[in-house]
């Protein structure tokens, strides 16, 4: 059983890794902002959770974003960008988990419509209220940025890029779940609280929903 954990934990810190990698491949999607990008890292983070659950999620962000400080040193040493790439990834996931765990009677599709609506709110939200709070201010009384009007740069610039970041990412996480948990499934991969049954026609649910309708 130890033996067993021991190489969940280095399957998700090997993920982790990989996360570093697609993190280089990273590009601007917002041309008012092309120093904000996007990557695929954080589709580690949705296998890690989808094989271990949040614990899975926390530690596969949590290497990607340690390993990403101790290369690049954060700005001016302050992990600043680092704390907001794991608050992103959590605040996508988390909701995932929940959905996952605890909608199990729903459709898949269902599932889909809210993991996807979810994944955009909450990142939108998370990274707008760090961002005004924390962030911003930050960076303008110790870079020096050029932001006189923090509420407006939020509204212009901060979400609009997280809510194409969301969609985009959003789209990832069906995908990745349509062509890994299958596989999940053989291998007996897939975290136990975790629902992807589709209800068949004779199934209880539905053979009452039928004798009702």
């Amino acid at each position: 059983m130890k033996k067993m954990k021991l190489s969940r934990v280095m399957f998700l810190a090997i993920l982790g890794a990989w996360a570093i990698v697609l993190r280089t491949f990273d590009f601007p999607i917002l041309p008012a902002a092309p120093f904000l990008k996007i990557d695929f890292s954080d589709l580690m983070v949705l296998i890690g959770l989808l094989t271990s659950g949040p614990i899975g999620a926390v530690i596969v962000a949590g290497t990607r974003d340690l390993l990403n400080y101790i290369m690049s040193g954060g700005q001016m040493g302050l992990p600043i960008g680092v704390i907001m790439s794991f608050i992103a990834s959590m605040a996508m996931f988390l909701p995932t988990h929940f959905i996952l765990s605890k909608l199990k009677k729903a459709s898949i599709n269902v599932k889909y419509a809210l993991m996807s609506a979810t994944l955009v709110m909450f990142l939108v939200g998370a990274m707008s209220l760090f961002n005004y709070y924390i962030a911003l201010p930050w960076y303008v009384a110790v870079l020096n940025f050029p932001i006189p009007d923090l509420f407006g740069y939020l509204i212009t610039i901060i979400v609009p890029f997280n809510l194409i970041k969301g969609i985009i990412l959003a789209v990832g996480q069906i995908i990745v779940i349509k062509t890994l948990v299958p596989m999940m499934k053989k291998r007996n991969m897939l975290y136990e609280a975790y629902s992807f049954e589709k209800k068949s026609i004779n199934s209880p649910d539905v053979r009452l929903s039928q004798s009702h309708g």
